[in-house]
């Protein structure tokens, strides 16, 4: 009779499964996101509907969602987070063709995400991630579309590790903010408070008020939202920012990426270094920026 495997050969087995992994959990846990099970013939039950949705912004959303899907970047298993939730590639491609647009328009949020290496490690994210960057043979000495891509690729690093790339992710109960100016909220669990990092964030969130035309019907795939993380937490504008953050993910993806420019602090795995610069990430966005370019219209189906 063949003999089981011995507990020391299993834990080996189950060490090589894990290679790469840090064996000290990050300081903020949250749990990996789970692809929804896919029905017989084949499509998953939220892939329906977002298929559905993405149809409805046109052929340009639907092409970015298709080449998102099919991006190695969708498969890819984050460090202690597993797979992405697919809803999450998706919207933070078609968030990128929006801002992409808006840097070709002169945007100045835009501009600002896109702007050259300041060299300021303390304050800029990408002049703390240039070793990172060097490595990959990528530069951000000039104000241009590839250090905004760039930044986008350390953006959705950062997704996963703060929320694990769910959208309507809460605050952090383990932290003591309840109050409408410190609650975390969304993607990249930012607070209302952060605005004070640039005076163009302030003018952001009020256009995102007027129209809160985020994406989420897209973020919204393979994401399972729990009622305490759909609580908004104290009064007034903060309230109304947390909730803006979670019906607009789109607006949350903005908020952050102008901040990581400008106050990295705000965000403990860029000071730690935990957000991830995948190669991947930036051939998808690559190809965001080929079809618009190369598509009559876009710019004004990804308004």
């Amino acid at each position: 009779m063949a003999k089981k495997a011995s507990t020391k050969s299993k834990a080996k087995k189950v060490s090589a499964r894990r290679k790469g992994v840090s064996k000290t959990p990050p300081k903020r846990s949250r749990a990996p996101a789970k692809r929804t099970p896919k029905r017989k013939n084949g499509r998953a039950p939220s892939a329906m509907k977002a298929a559905a949705a993405a149809s409805s912004f046109g052929p340009v959303v639907g092409q970015i969602v298709a080449l998102a899907a099919a991006s190695p970047i969708a498969d890819f298993d984050w460090k202690n987070r597993g797979v992405a939730p697919i809803g999450y590639i998706k919207g933070m491609a078609v968030t990128y063709g929006r801002v992409y647009c808006k840097f070709l328009a002169d945007d100045v949020a835009a501009i600002e995400m896109a702007k050259a290496d300041t060299r300021a490690p303390a304050v800029d994210a990408l002049s703390l991630y240039t070793p990172e960057f060097q490595a990959l043979g990528w530069s951000n000495e000039t104000t241009s579309a590839d250090t905004l891509r760039h930044l986008f690729v350390l953006l959705i690093g950062l997704g996963m590790r703060e929320s694990s790339g769910q959208y309507c992710e809460g605050r952090d109960y383990s932290a003591d903010n309840e109050d409408g100016e410190t609650a975390e909220a969304g993607l990249f669990q930012v607070s209302f408070n952060a605005r004070s990092m640039s005076p163009l964030l302030p003018p952001l969130f009020a256009t995102y008020q007027v129209t809160p035309s985020g994406f989420v019907e897209i973020f919204k795939e393979d994401v399972h939202c729990k009622p305490k993380m759909l609580k908004n937490w104290g009064t007034g504008t903060g309230k109304e920012f947390q909730q803006l953050t979670k019906e607009a993910p789109a607006f949350a993806a903005e908020f952050a990426a102008v901040g990581l420019r400008n106050k990295l602090a705000h965000w403990g795995p860029i000071k730690r270094k935990e957000a991830q610069v995948i190669r991947d990430c930036d051939t998808m966005l690559r190809g965001v920026q080929d079809i618009v370019d190369s598509s009559a219209g876009a710019c004004e189906a990804l308004r």
